[in-house]
């Protein structure tokens, strides 16, 4: 199995109480700081309760001739709660295609360490057993829900999409494998 990430590349539906570290003007949005994983460098931070963002993400960097099976997705994440004793919590759900169940990931209380929390890879598209199996035409519309849950604060630092594939079996060149001249 062959894997590529997706990287945001834009967002959508952002609540004002979703900031974005270090603040500019105008703002920068989101996908351009949840891009690497560079801890309190650049982040997005939220203190609130249900308060939502939808992050966008890049196309997929193999062509659709070169997949043969898209085997699963799923999220990666860094991030931080900012209180002494409390956990942060964030829920990832794919917003296209809807259908697999949300993920709540808990960011143990840390005053300066960033946690990497993975989701679960997610084999169907739509959540259903059997479900349908993702398409490369999924992977270029992907969109993750994040929604802040209780009022812990959290820094979220990376935010990326895994895709798991197979790639399509490449024939052998017999002149190239028994040599030019044989």
């Amino acid at each position: 199995m062959a894997t590529m990430i997706l990287l945001p590349n834009g967002s959508s539906s952002v609540s004002s109480d979703w900031i974005t570290i270090p603040v500019t003007f105008p703002t920068t949005p989101p996908e351009e700081v949840l891009d690497d994983d560079n801890g309190a460098t650049s982040y997005v931070k939220c203190d609130d309760n249900n308060e939502t963002m939808i992050i966008e993400f890049a196309n997929p960097s193999v062509v659709e001739a070169d997949i043969d099976t898209i085997d699963s997705v799923r999220f990666l994440s860094s991030g931080r709660s900012t209180h002494r004793s409390n956990a942060s919590r964030v829920a990832f759900d794919f917003e296209v295609p809807s259908g697999n169940p949300q993920e709540i990931a808990f960011y143990d209380a840390s005053r300066s360490s960033y946690e990497t929390i993975n989701g679960t890879a997610r084999i169907v598209s739509d959540g259903a057993i059997p479900g349908a199996a993702w398409t490369y035409a999924d992977l270029e519309n992907l969109e993750m829900k994040c929604t802040k849950a209780q009022t812990t604060e959290i820094y979220l630092s990376y935010l990326a999409l895994e895709v798991t594939y197979t790639a399509v079996a490449v024939a052998a060149d017999n002149a190239t494998f028994f040599g030019a001249n044989f």
